[in-house]
């Protein structure tokens, strides 16, 4: 019998061109340039003005602000300086300041770069350094948002190899300010605006039966940077040609100049804070570099409040992303869960395990009304973990991680290290599947291509294993049956050898093995919870193997 290897089924996957950030470094720092860079000084703001407004606006339906946008006009034909090698490449630089900054980013809104260009963004000291952006960012849009750099004053590298004939085009249309941003390499300090104390750090535990699913889950949640100032989150969601086509799902109310959107994936803390005054720790350089950026949108509605985009700048394989599924049923989930980036912060989750409702309401009060699922204050909020501004667009996901909706909006928020109680509601999965007349209003068309009908669909990963065909099985002449059973499988071993068995939830996790001696034996996951599993039988005799699916009801 052959034995089965997963890593080598074949799957044709979405193309995307691979432009994310490519983590390398400047080459000015290898050379004595002679010229010193100017600096161009941003103005000063009402930051107070700023912080009132936001105190308004983070109890609406709207974006989680976190900086000051000025409008400039800088590149290289009126700004900066040119430095050129013996060999004859061609280096601009140019300081940025913007006195008391945390972070500062940058719109290019003229973003052409021919191929062998690179545009870094680094700070005073070179501790921290962003790019390179190349040609393989360029959009149909022309134009780019980056992603945000550590302190006040930045430096904007622009390189340009001799073998280039001409310039691209490249320029800066917008700096803004990070009034309110957490750092990307130091230590998390809690500041007035920073997340709450009674949020949940993603690797924190809330519950043995969700927990593994939570680990695969949070691989496919994205800190969305939109529009230039503004916080979101959003998740990679599946499509049932499970071919890593790069669409996130994230809220309408966050739209707005998609294609200078940036998206970082996999910010977890290094440390586990569970509802506590601790500080969360960044995840560090090794892993900061799960950037890219620019987007298109495919389809939005505000009557479910959903936006699904196609990211255009590029994912890498090395990120170990996931795609969520979901569930298009509109049936009421035993238990919710929520995976998001609170304030801009840190990835965090929520549970309740109350009831949810289905209610027709507009959070906000200017807002839109919106099919929502609403977290009640009868079931007192959150059961675990809260949401807040930039939490926006971030899955609600049911008992099996399926997507049932996305963040609308609420009043939920911290209380100290407990929550206040109060009501979130996300726009409903359903209502988004097949709203309106087109393409552009509904999710149907983007997420079921092949239109096959299917009512609910299991995140990436798990597809793969779903759709791998028990090769050789009949060869062995081993039944499982019933199945589904109440968790007794009977086992019929028509052969002569010593075989071996492990057991595997849907989340990947052993959660019993064995052996079959007998000509008819048992397997036993009774005490586990109801649901779809994997038994991987492997014959002890030549060690091969196959991978059957049980469902446990």
């Amino acid at each position: 019998m052959k034995k089965i290897i997963l890593c080598a089924i074949a799957f044709v996957f979405y193309g995307v061109v691979s432009g994310q950030i490519t983590n390398e470094k400047p080459k000015s720092f290898d050379l004595e340039l002679k010229n010193s860079i100017p600096v161009v000084e941003m103005p000063s703001f009402d930051l107070k003005k700023l912080q009132k407004e936001d105190a308004i606006n983070d109890l609406q339906v709207k974006p989680y602000r976190f900086g000051y946008e000025f409008e400039v006009d800088l590149g290289p034909e009126n700004s900066g300086v040119w430095d050129e090698l013996p060999n004859g490449d061609k280096v601009w630089r140019l300081n940025v300041h913007s006195k008391g900054a945390n972070t500062i980013n940058f719109i290019f809104d003229s973003f052409e770069l021919l191929e062998g260009e690179e545009v870094f963004l680094y700070n005073h000291d070179k501790s921290f350094v962003l790019g390179a952006y190349t040609s393989k960012m360029n959009n149909e849009n022309k134009s780019l948002g980056t992603w945000i750099a550590d302190g006040d004053m930045i430096t904007v590298e622009y390189y340009v190899p001799s073998s280039v004939k001409g310039k691209g085009k490249f320029h800066i249309g917008s700096v803004v300010h990070g009034y309110r941003t957490v750092s990307n390499f130091e230590a998390h300090q809690k500041r007035l605006n920073d997340s709450g104390n009674c949020n949940l750090d993603v690797n924190c535990s809330i519950g043995s039966d969700f927990d593994g699913i939570k680990d695969k889950l949070k691989k496919g949640v994205a800190l969305i940077l939109n529009g230039g100032s503004d916080w979101c989150s959003g998740t990679l969601i599946n499509n049932t040609s499970n071919n890593k086509a790069p669409y996130l799902l994230t809220a309408n109310h966050c739209s707005g100049s998609e294609a200078n959107w940036s998206f970082r994936f996999n910010w977890i803390s290094t440390n586990t804070v569970c509802a506590t005054s601790t500080n969360s720790i960044d995840n560090g350089p090794s892993n900061y570099y799960q950037v890219t950026g620019g987007a298109t949108v495919l389809a939005k509605n505000q009557e479910s409040d959903f936006n699904l985009i196609r990211i255009t700048g590029g994912l890498d394989d090395a990120w170990d992303l996931e795609w969520a599924g979901w569930d298009r049923t509109d049936n009421f989930p035993t238990y919710v869960v929520g995976i998001h980036h609170p304030s801009g912060d840190i990835m965090k989750v929520c549970r309740d395990d109350s009831p949810v409702t289905k209610v027709r309401q507009n959070a906000g009060g200017s807002s839109p009304q919106a099919e929502t699922w609403d977290i009640t204050t009868v079931g007192s909020g959150w059961d675990q973990g809260v949401t807040e501004g930039g939490s926006s667009g971030s899955a609600l996901y049911d008992q099996n991680g399926r997507v049932i909706g996305q963040l609308y909006g609420g009043t939920a928020a911290c209380s100290g290290t407990n929550d206040n109680g109060q009501h979130d509601y996300y726009g409903r999965f359903a209502t988004s599947w097949d709203f309106g007349t087109t393409n552009s209003t509904r999710l149907s068309n983007w997420l079921d291509p092949t239109n096959t009908g299917k009512m609910t669909l299991e995140m990436l990963s798990q597809e793969i294993l779903l759709n791998v065909d028990d090769v050789d099985l009949k060869e062995e002449n081993i039944v499982f049956y019933p199945n589904p059973s109440n968790g007794i499988l009977n086992v019929a071993n028509n052969t002569s050898n010593k075989l071996t068995y492990k057991v595997f939830n849907i989340a990947g996790q052993n959660i019993g093995s064995g052996e079959i001696v007998q000509e008819n034996d048992t397997v036993d996951i009774s005490s586990s919870a109801n649901g779809i599993y994997f038994i991987s039988v492997t014959n002890e005799t030549n060690n091969s193997s196959f991978s059957r699916k049980i469902i446990k009801q």
